[in-house]
C-alpha cells in the first residue's frame, strides 16, 4: 500500500516535468524567455531597436528610456501551464550621467525554474546609444539535482538614422558563460533590429535573431493607434512560427498591456504588464 501511494506521488511529481521536457524539445522560450514585456511579445518579440518601451533592460539596454524613470511588472502563461510561466519585474531611472536599471526575471515551478538579476546601465553620445547588463542566473532542479549559478554579459547599441527611425543591435551572454555543475552553456544571441515611426499613430519594427543554437529567426510587428493613447498590436516570428497580438493603454502616470502569443503547434500564451512612471 505504501509503495503504490509513492508510486503516486511520482506519477504526479514527474507530470509537470514530462510537459517542461516536451515543450523544451519544440520551443526554444523553454530556455526561460528573454525577451520580456506584452508590448514586445505582442510585436512578435521584435524589439531589438523598439523604442520607448520600459522592458529594454531585458532587450536591448541601448533603447532603455532617458527621459522619465519607471517600475513595471510582467507576467506570461506558456499554453496554459501553470508550470511554464514568466514572471518579471524591471525599474529604470535617468541620471545626469545615464541610465540605471535593475530587474528580475523567474520562469518555471519548484522542480524546475530560472532566475535572473540584472542592473544595467545606458548611456548616449548625440545620436549613438549604448548599454551594458551584469547578468546573474541561477537554475534550480527539484529531485536531488540541485542547483548552479553563473554571470552573464550582455550588450547592446543604437542609432537614430533619422527621426523616427532606429537601427540597432544586441548581444546576450557575450562572455559564454557556463553553468560548471550540470556543464551547460547559457543561451547566446546575436539580433539586429529596425524600427520605423511611419506617423503619431503607426509604428513598424523588425528583427533577425540568431541563437548559437537554433536556425536564424525573423521577427516583426506593427502597433497602429487606433484612438488616443489605446494602441493595437500584430507581430508575427520565424523558427519557430508564432502569431501574436494584443493592446495596450497609457496615460502620463501608468501604462497596461495585453499580447496573447499562439505556437502554432503548442497554443496560446497570455501576458499582461503593467508600468508605473515618475
Amino acid at each position: 500500500m505504501q509503495r503504490d501511494v509513492q508510486n503516486k506521488r511520482m506519477e504526479l511529481v514527474s507530470l509537470p516535468a514530462v510537459i517542461i521536457i516536451l515543450v523544451s524539445l519544440s520551443f526554444k522560450t523553454v530556455d526561460a524567455q528573454s525577451i520580456l514585456g506584452a508590448r514586445s511579445v505582442s510585436l512578435g518579440q521584435a524589439s531589438t531597436a523598439l523604442p520607448n518601451t520600459e522592458w529594454a533592460l531585458f532587450g536591448n539596454p541601448a533603447m532603455m528610456s532617458a527621459e522619465r524613470g519607471s517600475i513595471s511588472f510582467f507576467g506570461i502563461r506558456y499554453y496554459g501551464f501553470t508550470e511554464i510561466t514568466d514572471m518579471a519585474a524591471a525599474g529604470s531611472y535617468p541620471t545626469n550621467w545615464g541610465v540605471l536599471g535593475v530587474g528580475a526575471h523567474r520562469y518555471g515551478f519548484d522542480l524546475f525554474n530560472e532566475n535572473r538579476v540584472r542592473i544595467a546601465y545606458k548611456n548616449a553620445i548625440q545620436r549613438f546609444h549604448y548599454g551594458v547588463v551584469l547578468n546573474y542566473n541561477h537554475v534550480v532542479q527539484g529531485a536531488g539535482y540541485g542547483s548552479d549559478g553563473a554571470i552573464g554579459i550582455d550588450a547592446g547599441i543604437a542609432a537614430m538614422l533619422f527621426e523616427g527611425a532606429w537601427i540597432a543591435a544586441r548581444a546576450t551572454n557575450i562572455n559564454q558563460p557556463k553553468y560548471a555543475k550540470i556543464e551547460e552553456s547559457l543561451p547566446r544571441e546575436l539580433a539586429i533590429g529596425l524600427s520605423y515611426q511611419l506617423s503619431e499613430i503607426a509604428l513598424f519594427t523588425s528583427d533577425m535573431v540568431k541563437d548559437v543554437r537554433f536556425p536564424l529567426s525573423y521577427r516583426g510587428g506593427i502597433e497602429v493607434y487606433i484612438f488616443q493613447d489605446f494602441a493595437g498590436r500584430i507581430g508575427v516570428t520565424t523558427s519557430p512560427v508564432t502569431f501574436s497580438g494584443g493592446f495596450g493603454y497609457s496615460t502620463k502616470v501608468w501604462r497596461i498591456n495585453v499580447a496573447a502569443q499562439n505556437h502554432v503547434e503548442l497554443g496560446i500564451s497570455p501576458g499582461l504588464d503593467l508600468t508605473i512612471k515618475f
